[in-house]
């Protein structure tokens, strides 16, 4: 594909600097508190099926760690089933 048809003059809503940071800041702040949520009482397992399901922060790291790995595991998967880039043009 060409990438004639991008105008890199003009930025959207999302590429600027300012929202960037907001919404990461935003994450951030999302992941604090759920993070902190795990200490709360109410919100604990009353008897959890593996013992590192009391911790309070199990869940958030649980979360994270798979979600990691799902985003590595794609890195590699993309190199085996990737095409290039100009393979669709080549058949025509």
């Amino acid at each position: 594909m060409s990438s004639d048809h991008h105008n890199h003059g003009d930025e959207g809503w999302a590429d600027k600097k300012s929202f960037r940071n907001g919404f990461l800041g935003l994450l951030i702040l999302a992941s604090i508190t759920a993070a902190i949520a795990g200490f709360v009482p109410a919100w604990q397992k009353d008897h959890p099926h593996f013992e590192v399901e009391g911790w309070g922060v199990f869940f958030a790291v649980w979360g994270f760690a798979a979600f990691m790995f799902i985003v590595l595991a794609g890195q590699h998967l993309r190199k085996l089933v990737g095409r290039k880039e100009g393979y669709y043009e080549e058949r025509e």
